[in-house]
């Protein structure tokens, strides 16, 4: 990790408050809601089954998998900073580089998470590590990734917001990455609102006459409506129940 990052990441986390146990909580209790409503269908069924999130950060998806009863999960992060902010809250995050741990591990996953992780890569790198999840996941196994969506016009603002994006990609892009590297049955969703309280219930409503009618406006100028509307965008997809477990080149 170069000295910016480090600077950055360490600034963030003061710049979101999110330093003691209370505020963490909460901010991930929010964010394990909208999981639960948007990704629940794709989870393992099995509570045993074995989760990873690479890398973790400070552990927002972690205590989602928990909060599901999952019992086999782990996170690693090579920001130690970010392992300490997981740790107030006795989250399983240790300290590691995303690509050491799938390289010198001889486990299989039933799911990898990998949110907000390919932007900050180099398109080799972002290809070598989806190879690498590939070979990682159980036959059926289920990859989660978040990525920064170019789709919208919208867009810019999650691509640009960071400090230490490299580079951003519509959801065509990334349905092509994993198709390219063996996932099946891949799926781009959007980040809508979930009806996961009053306010959120509303915009929930709110979303879907807004979404027409502002793909209504595009086709009336002749151009095709964004697939995904939202700043950032979220890929399910699965290895083959056939797929063999070839090596990594």
């Amino acid at each position: 990790m170069q000295i910016f990052e480090k600077e950055y990441y360490r600034y963030q986390g003061k710049a979101r408050g999110l330093l003691s146990e209370k505020p963490l909580q909460n901010h991930f209790e929010k964010l394990a809601r909208w999981y639960s409503s948007r990704l629940g269908p794709f989870l393992p069924e099995n509570s045993t089954a074995r989760c990873l999130d690479l890398p973790c950060g400070y552990g927002n998806f972690l205590y989602f998998l928990r909060s599901c009863d999952y019992a086999n999960i782990v996170g690693y992060d090579n920001d130690k900073e970010q392992v300490k902010l997981a740790g107030i809250l006795d989250l399983p995050a240790f300290e590691g580089d995303a690509f050491d741990v799938l390289s010198s591990s001889d486990e299989s996953y039933d799911l990898i998470a990998s949110l907000d992780f390919l932007e900050h890569l180099s398109k080799d790198d972002a290809l070598r590590f989806l190879k690498q999840c590939l070979f990682n996941l159980h036959d059926g196994g289920v990859l989660i990734l978040r990525a920064p969506c170019a789709d919208g016009p919208f867009g810019a603002h999650d691509a640009s917001n960071d400090l230490t994006h490299q580079w951003g990609m519509t959801s065509n892009v990334l349905k092509n990455l994993l198709a390219m590297n063996g996932f099946v049955n891949i799926e781009i969703l959007d980040e809508r609102p979930q009806p996961t309280s009053i306010i959120n219930f509303l915009r929930w409503l709110i979303f879907f006459p807004a979404k027409a009618f502002a793909s209504a406006m595009c086709m009336s100028l002749g151009m095709r409506p964004p697939a995904v509307w939202t700043r950032s965008m979220i890929a399910v997809c699965f290895k083959p129940d056939a797929e063999g477990r070839k090596e990594v080149n």
